[in-house]
């Protein structure tokens, strides 16, 4: 039996321009869901991060959702998920990075399995999921208990290692030949999934992930919109 071929992507700063999380809380407050105060968070929370200067991103990530969470808890999920749609037609859609999405769409139809494996929450992740029509989800998961969002985790964050011990369990069980495979991120966090892969390659590095990628000889690109 001949081994898959498989794409492991980073959906924020590498399909789309900027944070999917990010946006969102930008949505919210435009919409007036939210406090200025709390967009202000957000965006220097982003700040740092694309600077390499957080540490526990999982604890960033966590206050990002109680903010959300600020709505998300107070209704229901087919309510909430009408919001997430809406932000996702009118703010993230128009970001989708148009060398990317040609890529993919050319990857798929060469046969290889497209893998959107983010920090981002999984209600968002699915909805480029949807735009694109194909591909398989690995994102960070929201609790959800009798039909509302509670804004908390459910289970690990997305992000860094997590990432890696997630492929991990699907190359194996999916027969991956992993040195034909290829990864993308825009971020240093991302180091060990790129490691992983005979094609890693970089989009819009960040400062770190760029001196990594130039060491190793790894393909850098640059999207814009």
């Amino acid at each position: 039996m001949s081994r898959k071929k498989a794409i492991f992507i980073d959906i924020d700063n590498t399909i789309i321009h900027g944070s999917s999380l990010n946006i969102l809380v930008k949505y919210c407050y435009d919409k007036k869901f939210l406090k200025l105060s709390l967009l202000l968070k957000s965006l220097y929370w982003y700040l740092l991060y694309k600077l390499d200067l957080i540490k526990n991103f999982d604890k960033i990530s966590q206050k990002v959702l109680i903010m959300v969470s600020e709505i998300v808890g107070k209704i229901t999920v087919e309510e909430v998920n009408a919001i997430f749609k809406d932000c996702f037609e009118t703010q993230i859609k128009p970001k989708i990075y148009a060398e990317s999405e040609e890529f993919l769409r050319a990857s798929h139809k060469n046969g290889y399995i497209i893998y959107f494996i983010s920090s981002t929450i999984t209600p968002l992740a699915k909805l480029l999921q949807n735009y694109f029509g194909f591909g398989i989800v690995v994102a960070t998961e929201i609790e959800e208990i009798n039909g509302y969002y509670t804004g908390n985790v459910k289970g690990p964050i997305c992000y860094g290692i997590e990432k890696l011990n997630r492929i991990e369990g699907i190359w194996e069980k999916e027969n991956i030949d992993l040195k034909e495979s290829y990864a993308f991120s825009d971020h240093i966090s991302d180091t060990p999934m790129l490691n992983k892969v005979g094609h890693p390659i970089v989009v819009n590095p960040s400062r770190k992930l760029k001196e990594i990628a130039i060491k190793h000889h790894w393909e850098i690109k640059n999207y814009s919109l």
